[in-house]
Parts: structure tokens; sequence; C-alpha cells
């Protein structure tokens, strides 16, 4: 598991760009675990569960699997202060 807090963003749209950023990021690094280098994201799928101002965010990813040629993992988006989920997504990544 790999988790990191993502600074809060001044835009109007809040979470969407820089989500999707922090998603890919903590992901990677936690498909990163077994020492094999990835060639980069195959699929990557978001659902936003609320608007994101105003706060700090925490993002948590986990690896579900590792196989031979893909991991996959489960990352969520929560806001820093409450813990409330703001975004959930799940990617594969190929080696």
């Amino acid at each position: 598991m790999t988790q990191i807090t993502w600074p809060r963003q001044s835009t109007r749209w809040g979470l969407i760009g820089h989500a999707l950023a922090a998603i890919d990021s903590v992901a990677s690094l936690s498909a990163g675990t077994t020492g094999r280098i990835t060639k980069g994201t195959v699929y990557q799928h978001t659902h936003f569960l609320r608007p994101a101002v105003n706060d700090d965010y925490h993002v948590r990813a986990e690896a579900l699997r590792f196989g031979k040629a893909s991991a996959f993992t489960e990352t969520r988006v929560s806001f820093a202060s409450t813990g409330t989920l703001v975004a959930h997504a799940s990617l594969e990544f190929a080696f």
C-alpha cells in the first residue's frame, strides 16, 4: 500500500485534473513495489463521488494482484480532514 497527502487546489473545478495525476502517480508507486519496471498505465477508470474543494486530499493505492504481464491497483482519494471518500479508481499497469 502506498499513500500520500496531496495539497488542496485553488481551481474552480477542484479535484479533477490534479486527482487524475495524483491517482496515477500513487498507483504507479504501488505497482512498482515488486522491483519490476512498469511500461505504463494500460487502463484507468475513475469515479468522482463528490466535489472536492477547500481541503487537502489523502491518496491511497493498494496493489491487488501482480501477474506476469500486468498489475492491478485500487486507489482511493479522500478528504484529509474528515476521511470522506471523494474518488475511487481502478488501474492496470503493464510489465
